[in-house]
């Protein structure tokens, strides 16, 4: 067992600064050389501050250069930057590539463990309720068993499923794990890999004979497997922490960790005086923090005796409409009014002074729902601001597929740009589907209109402004209307404040954006605005950073997140039995436990959180809760807000006798508070925000129409609303039984890769171009694939055309005009002869015939007359070829064919609300002839057409 000394240490008691003094004194005794001595910190930007320190005050302790010079190349990094600098040096015994990569996550992989286990022992499958459809509960419980797997490895020998079979899913995950040699790995990977390398007792040997000192800060926000990982590098270690501040469970972290180790410690050594906050501010925070905590809490003391004051506001508003309008706007005018009446604050101990926009901070709890409201209101105040970026924007679900359309248009075959951009509700595409499709799979997937738009937009690049590019497709599309439908008013607020980053930027590369917006992350130093600005950022963002003034807003905004399925897995760190509990949803008591216990875990860092807020400034600080008159109640009970959880309403009885100021402002009408504020200010009223956002209207989908939308609008209207209107997901069934061994689609697609990459004047390179087809889409089956080109290969058809072709031409796509409609599509092969052309379109099908061969018409004439508006002189045959039998189906052209098209595109045309929809279903839920299709659950099972019903209604 190490030697551990724990620091304990309370807001703005210098923490980083104890950390410097001691790497200094380290070396300045001789006790370790700068490369003997790992120092641990939370985030980058705080390993180079903490170096920098150091360096700074080894200058001062007048230690030579040399040692100096190996400071700077020293171990101050990361968590993980060390732990993958002990991988890449072991990387043999860890059982990973020399150069692995770090990707986001490896869920296929996880995905593909676990379907290989259930297809082989399936008990746990009888255990889910079929709420829905079972394919879709199925996906859920692999996702809910990836993620409780995930959480269970950050607790080292604590972790304990309920479920035995859900022990073995992981047993075997874990085994499979054992047998892959890593090329990439995620973050979370290369903690668990290192706890495991440390176990090694050579590898363990080695690196406790190279590292004598290990130091750690912000200790509070490590897990157990963190701590595994610390406990093996060397035998003297410092935590320096603080478990009022221990704010990230999200990403892991466990408070109890601190509590572990203060149990396990040598030494405790605590920090009782505060560098940071004026004293008569300090006070005032001392007394909320001891009714947050009780008597855990202990007051601090203040080094800087100067004056600081602490305001509560309460901002009732008639409707939750504007209640972040109106909050924006009190914020704004208060700061207005303070720098126009010269107020005078004292920081850090120096004389009074003025304050300047730079001062004041803006800190939420969540800040992507605000950003935009701040940025329009403090323009109209005319008030400079910069907003932290650092956690989330892109993230957003809402945002992310603009960036992976961006990604798109930069690098065509990344799969990771249309992963970004389709697995969105928008496109209701599954994400399973998504993860295990080919780059292929995935362009296809594209709706036709948004590929033309990719294409168009690609020759562009480099060349127009990539806002420009955004706004384009923001007018071809109304991307930002679909959010605001689908997500709400924050997802197109955030929407909104995207195009304005990126109009902002002026780039014209996704390289020049990601360099400006990373530049707009490093704009802040120490907490300060590089130039005279208010800062807008997230308690989160703020942590470790300390400001002049703050207001801290969004108080009175809810904590319950969106309301989606409950996880059929359910985990939580039990502090009474010390261990990681994890219950499935068919363990109905110990589900609703673990469930309570983590909503109390969830109440206690909210507190935390709320804790780190208030000790962020150092002279004054504003405490803003708006709230809605009358209370907003939802079903199943009150909306707990920020401030209900914390207990504000006992921190507002006790302000008078502190001495904390309070003011109540209650609202009339929406617009008081805004007019209000024009008193001192010329503010300008006029809002960007759209009154209505496009009501229920569905023709804008249908500027661009495939021949494939129109084949499906004639088979069957109800499909074609599932597919094409509402964006269902498909789960098929059928593919998923035992018996069957590959996906018809992958099949096609391979096939179609296949075709593609070959020409009749190279049919030497078709084993070679099977074998990149399957490689690409994932096929094994070579002697199918084999038999179907073969049939198309050695056809009689081939053998009278290979001699005569002139041009050959692959995947060719058409644009189209009927009138003011736009058909696009792709012709599988065009082959030119000299005296007339070939238009091929190749199906696979088990079964084709005469009557599967009509249903293609519509096709094959809008093929023909594509061809013909290309000014083609010669004859034209338009064919189907049906590859299982080798024969082909040839089509005439008619001019009734033509009137069928039109009067199918006036009936597309036609579909403007949810009731055309609707009647679309019903009329063909009562078909007789339905032969089935990719979406037939949603029609014969009543309890998926009732959710339909009821979506549409």
């Amino acid at each position: 067992m190490p030697n551990i000394t724990l620091y304990t240490a309370s807001a703005g008691c210098g923490k980083t600064e104890r950390i410097a003094n001691l790497y200094v004194d380290l070396i300045a005794q001789n006790r370790a050389l700068p490369q003997q001595i790992v120092a641990i910190t939370y985030t980058e930007k705080a390993a180079r501050e903490l170096k920098s320190r150091i360096i700074s005050k080894a200058r001062q302790s007048n230690i030579d250069i040399m040692t100096i010079s190996k400071i700077q190349s020293s171990h101050i990094k990361t968590i993980h930057s060390f732990c993958m600098y002990l991988l890449k040096f072991y990387w043999m015994r860890a059982k990973v590539d020399a150069n692995f990569k770090i990707v986001p996550d490896l869920n296929s992989l996880y995905y593909k463990f676990i379907d290989n286990y259930f297809s082989v022992i399936p008990p746990i499958l009888d255990k889910i309720k079929i709420e829905r459809f079972f394919i879709e509960e199925y996906f859920h419980l692999i996702e809910g068993l990836i993620e409780e797997y995930s959480n269970s490895k950050k607790y080292v020998g604590k972790s304990m499923p309920l479920d035995k079979e859900i022990a073995f899913v992981f047993d075997h995950i874990e085994d499979m794990m054992q047998n892959e040699f890593l090329k990439e790995i995620t973050y979370d990977l290369v903690l668990e890999k290192t706890a495991e390398l440390l176990q090694i007792p050579e590898v363990k040997k080695d690196v406790n004979s190279k590292f004598k000192y290990l130091i750690v800060d912000e200790f509070q926000d490590s897990n157990f497997l963190q701590k595994s990982i610390f406990e093996n590098i060397c035998d003297n270690i410092v935590y320096v922490g603080d478990k009022k501040q221990s704010i990230y469970r999200f990403q892991g972290a466990e408070p109890e960790v601190f509590d572990e180790a203060l149990e396990n410690c040598n030494k405790i050594i605590e920090l009782g005086t505060n560098y940071r906050t004026n004293s008569a501010l300090g006070k005032k925070i001392d007394a909320i923090s001891q009714i947050i905590f009780g008597n855990n809490y202990k007051p601090l003391n203040y080094h800087h005796q100067e004056d600081g004051f602490l305001k509560i506001v309460e901002i009732v508003c008639p409707t939750k409409e504007n209640k972040l309008v109106n909050e924006a706007h009190f914020v704004a005018r208060k700061i207005k009014e303070m720098i126009e009446d010269g107020y005078e604050i004292s920081v850090g101990g120096a004389p009074k002074r003025k304050v300047r926009y730079s001062d004041f901070a803006i800190l939420s709890r969540k800040i992507n729902n605000i950003v935009h409201i701040y940025k329009n209101v403090f323009e109209r105040y005319d008030i400079p601001l910069e907003i932290n970026f650092k956690r989330g924007l892109l993230q957003q679900e809402e945002i992310v597929p603009l960036w992976g359309l961006l990604n798109i248009l930069q690098s065509p075959n990344k799969k990771s740009g249309y992963i970004q951009l389709l697995a969105n509700r928008i496109f209701g595409i599954s994400r399973h589907h998504l993860l295990f499709s080919s780059i292929h799979n995935l362009q296809e997937l594209l709706p036709d209109d948004l590929r033309t738009f990719i294409s168009k937009a690609r020759e562009s690049l480099y060349i127009k402004k990539l806002s420009e590019i955004l706004y384009e497709f923001e007018e071809l599309f109304e991307y930002s209307c679909k959010v605001y439908n689908i997500f709400g008013e924050n997802s197109y607020e955030n929407v909104m404040l995207f195009y304005d980053l990126v109009e902002e930027s002026e780039s014209f590369s996704i390289d020049e954006l990601e360099r400006f917006i990373n530049l707009q992350n490093e704009r802040m130093q120490f907490g300060k605005s590089l130039n005279d600005s208010c800062i807008l950022m997230s308690i989160h963002s703020a942590k470790g950073l300390s400001f002049p003034i703050v207001f801290l807003v969004g108080l009175g905004e809810s904590v319950q997140g969106p309301i989606q399925r409950s996880p059929k897995l359910r985990g939580c760190y039990n502090t009474k039995f010390k261990e990681y509990t994890i219950a499935p949803s068919w363990m109905d008591d110990e589900y609703k436990a673990v469930g309570s216990i983590f909503k109390t875990q969830e109440k206690e860092e909210l507190k935390r959180l709320f804790y780190v807020a208030i000790t962020r400034p150092m002279a004054g600080l504003f405490m803003v809760n708006c709230t809605v008159r009358p209370l907003n109640k939802k079903r199943g009970g009150w909306s707990r807000s920020f401030a209900d959880e914390i207990g504000f309403s006992e921190i507002v009885k006790m302000s008078s006798d502190v001495g904390i100021e309070y003011e109540k402002l209650e609202l009339q009408e929406d617009k008081e508070l805004e007019k209000s504020f024009k008193k001192n200010v010329d503010v300008k009223t006029n809002s960007s925000f759209p009154t209505t956002i496009v009501p229920d209207r569905f023709e804008n989908r249908f500027r661009y129409l495939s021949p494939t939308h129109i084949i499906d609008f004639k088979s069957c209207r109800a499909l074609f609303a599932f597919k094409y209107i509402m964006g269902l997901p498909i789960f098929d069934e059928a593919n998923t039984k035992s018996g069957i061994s590959q996906n018809a689609r992958i099949l096609g697609t391979t096939i179609h890769r296949v075709l593609e990459l070959t020409s009749l004047d190279k049919l030497d390179s078709l084993n070679q171009n099977i074998a990149l087809a399957m490689a690409e889409n994932g096929f094994d089956d070579e002697n199918l694939i084999r038999n179907l080109v073969y049939n198309f290969f050695d056809s009689p058809f081939v053998s009278s055309i290979k001699d005569e072709i002139v041009k050959e031409e692959s995947e060719m796509p058409f644009y189209l005009k009927l009138g003011d409609q736009i058909i696009c599509g792709v012709v599988d092969k065009i082959y030119h002869l000299s005296d007339r052309v070939y238009l091929l379109d190749f199906k696979t099908n088990l079964h084709f015939d005469e009557s599967k061969f009509e249903i293609y018409i519509p096709q094959l004439f809008l093929y023909t007359k594509a061809m013909l508006e290309r000014g083609i002189q010669k004859s034209i045959c338009s064919a189907i070829f049906w590859l299982r039998e080798g024969k082909m189906f040839e089509y005439k052209m008619k001019d009734e064919h033509l009137e069928d098209i039109l009067n199918t595109i006036v009936e597309i045309r036609s579909i403007k609300t949810r009731e055309d929809v609707l009647k679309l279903i019903e009329e063909s839920v009562e078909r007789k002839d339905c032969t089935g299709c990719d979406f037939e659950f949603y029609c014969k099972d009543e309890q998926n057409l009732t959710l339909v019903r009821k979506k549409l209604e």
